[in-house]
Formats: C-alpha cells, structure tokens, sequence
C-alpha cells in the first residue's frame, strides 16, 4: 500500500497524519532505525471517544479469549493438523501484538474530551504509529495448505478447535465492519487496523474450513459447546452459545 503522510507543524511540535497505516501488518521494521514511535492525531469529540473505547473494550478481552482457545488446542494431546497448530501459534503471536496497539489506543482516548470549539471536539492525540518498530514485531504470516508432513491428518480436536475459532473470528470481523460503518470511527490507525483484522481472520476462516473438510469422519458430528470459545461476552456481535448451524460444516471444493 503507498503511504501520503501529511505533516502538521504547531509551533514546535510536529504531527504526522498518515492514513496508510497498517496497525497488524505494518512494514517490517529496519533494525538500524530507533525503537521510536510516531504521533497521530486528530479531531475528538465524545462520539469518536466513544466509538474508540467501545471497540477496544470489545476486541481486547475478544483477542485474549482467541490466545487462550489457542493455547488450549496446542496443549492437547489430540491436536494433530500441522497447518492448524502452525495458524494457532500464529493468532498467539499476532493477537498478542495487537493487544498491545488496542492498549496504546485506550490510553489515549482515556482522557475525557474537553471541549475546545463549536463542534465540540478537540485536538488530540489518538494513536502511535510504529509499535512494530517499538516491539521489534515480525508478523506470524498464514501457513501454506498443504505443506507436507502430517498437514492432512485431521482429528476431532481439530474440527473442535476450527468451528469454534470460525465463530470467534467472525465475530471479530463483524466488529471491525461495524466500527468502519460508524460516522464516529474516525481513529484512522484504528481503521486500518480494522481492515488488517477483516483480511486476515477471513483468511484464516476460510483455511479452517478446508481442514474440517478433509476431515475423514462426519465433521457434523463434531459438536463444539459455549465454554470453547473464550472473550464474547463484549462483542457487540457476540454471544455465548454457538447458533444452531455452528456444528454444521460449512465449505466449498478442497483438494
């Protein structure tokens, strides 16, 4: 993607307005440049304050239920899927990532908004760019289907893991829909963050179904119950109890 950024110089100071930028998938960074990260800024009223708060009050504990369903599945001795370990080590690193731009978002769009003009908004500081250079963050990319190995063994737990991960996933990329939809979701960081999170976890949907394809049983049969996916309870598309077509496998051609 090309990047326009826009400098903005008050007094001193100088802000940099960049509307190009990946929060998940950022350019891997250059070890000779320093651990430093870019301000971002932009007009706050308490709807966008708001519309801010809300998603990272709902995608956070959401991403750490997708750490722990993860975890989970690679502890148990019935995991079997190479590609599906390899993508659930990779939600563990990305997610855990993310995690850490959702927590630099909510500190500062903590403060309360102090009306400062007719519209009531203010001047402010929303996110910080560079965090991939500050964490010296190597994004996880998706693994290949079929890779070799034991890619084509596919268990139960597997099956479990995948349906129960396709519901979490969707409810992630509802949200961020539903943030790009709001007139308030102006954060532009949290926006693009917003569209990396689409991209990613529809691809990582769609991998999943491939697996419960190949599943050499009934993958109907493979049921998957409330407590297996973890940090709904936010969501404003979520809830606890998979719809009645969850333990339904739901997939196209697969080789």
């Amino acid at each position: 993607m090309k990047k326009t950024a826009f400098i903005i110089t008050l007094g001193l100071a100088v802000f940099c307005i960049s509307p190009g930028v990946n929060a998940s998938v950022e350019k891997q960074y250059k070890p000779s440049q320093p651990q430093a990260t870019t301000p971002w800024y932009g007009l706050v009223g308490n709807a966008e304050r708001k519309a801010d708060l809300d998603f990272v009050a709902g995608m956070r504990p959401h991403h750490a239920g997708a750490l722990s369903m993860s975890r989970d599945y690679l502890e148990s001795p019935s995991a079997s899927n190479d590609a599906l370990k390899s993508l659930a080590r990779g939600i563990i690193k990305n997610q855990e990532f993310e995690i850490v731009v959702l927590d630099s978002i909510e500190h500062f769009m903590a403060p309360p908004v102090h009306d400062t003009g007719a519209e009531g908004k203010e001047w402010r500081q929303v996110a910080a760019e560079g965090q991939v250079q500050k964490k010296r963050f190597f994004r996880a990319p998706m693994p290949s289907y079929w890779g070799g190995g034991d890619d084509r063994t596919v268990s139960a737990r597997d099956v479990q893991f995948a349906k129960a991960m396709i519901i979490h996933h969707q409810a992630a990329v509802d949200m961020a829909h539903d943030y790009l939809r709001n007139p308030a979701g102006a954060n532009g960081y949290l926006r693009q963050m917003c569209k990396d999170i689409i991209l990613d976890q529809e691809q990582e949907i769609a991998l999943m179904n491939r697996i419960i394809a190949a599943f050499p049983g009934d993958a109907d049969s493979v049921h998957i119950t409330p407590d297996m996916i973890h940090g709904m309870e936010g969501m404003t598309h979520g809830h606890n109890t998979p719809p009645a077509s969850a333990n339904k496998s739901h997939h196209g051609h697969h080789e």
